[in-house]
């Protein structure tokens, strides 16, 4: 796996948005009428919620390559299924770490989600989800391996906190948009989930340069 490869497992990624551009390249999957999982090209994102992630890893890594994955059609709802899909998929795609701003709710496909994430784990690939107090149980933050994430805006930009095993706090503001003010734009777990990823693969990065 690749540190210098990120996935982005999310609403999909707008390339071209000031915040992401850069190497882009991703997938939408989705559910047909068959019930099977489905895949074509377009990882477009109708939210914005994908490329907001986007564009806090963008901000510390800009030469990354960002894999994205669309999960999610054009409301808030994606299913497990989806989720280990596309967990695959960026591991298939050597992503060393995989953004999982979502959470799912324990129930039917539990099982699927969690064997794709310790199949993805065993090879080397770091996962970074992001939960919230209120989410117990919530997959796949809640999977052993898997770095659960929470925001807390009593913290710096750039400042992570350390709350035990797999568990992390981070500011959940995205950044900073010209023409929307702080109080407009998005905030939440998400955007510290991907503050958190930049953390741990700054150190990790860091880690590797002391060794070469």
């Amino acid at each position: 796996m690749s540190a210098s490869r990120i996935g982005i497992i999310d609403t999909g990624v707008n390339p071209w948005h000031s915040h992401v551009r850069g190497s882009v390249t991703g997938c939408r999957l989705s559910l047909g009428p068959d019930g099977l999982v489905h895949e074509d090209g377009d990882f477009s994102d109708a939210v914005g919620h994908g490329t907001a992630v986007a564009g806090i890893i963008r901000e510390a890594f800009p030469a990354a390559a960002i894999f994205a994955v669309r999960v999610f059609g054009t409301g808030t709802v994606t299913y497990p299924s989806l989720v280990a899909r596309g967990i695959l998929r960026a591991a298939a795609e050597r992503c060393g770490f995989v953004n999982l701003s979502l959470a799912i709710p324990p129930g039917p496909g539990d099982e699927v989600l969690a064997t794709a994430c310790a199949a993805v784990l065993k090879a080397g690939c770091v996962l970074v989800a992001s939960t919230r107090p209120d989410e117990q149980g919530w997959l796949p933050a809640s999977l052993p391996g898997v770095y659960a994430v929470t925001a807390d805006d009593s913290l710096q930009c750039g400042e992570v906190r350390d709350d035990g095993p797999w568990r992390l706090r981070a500011p959940g503001r995205p950044r900073d948009l010209g023409c929307v003010s702080r109080d407009a734009n998005l905030w939440g777990h998400s955007f510290a989930c991907a503050r958190a990823l930049v953390y741990l693969a700054t150190a990790r990065r860091a880690r590797s340069q002391s060794r070469s």
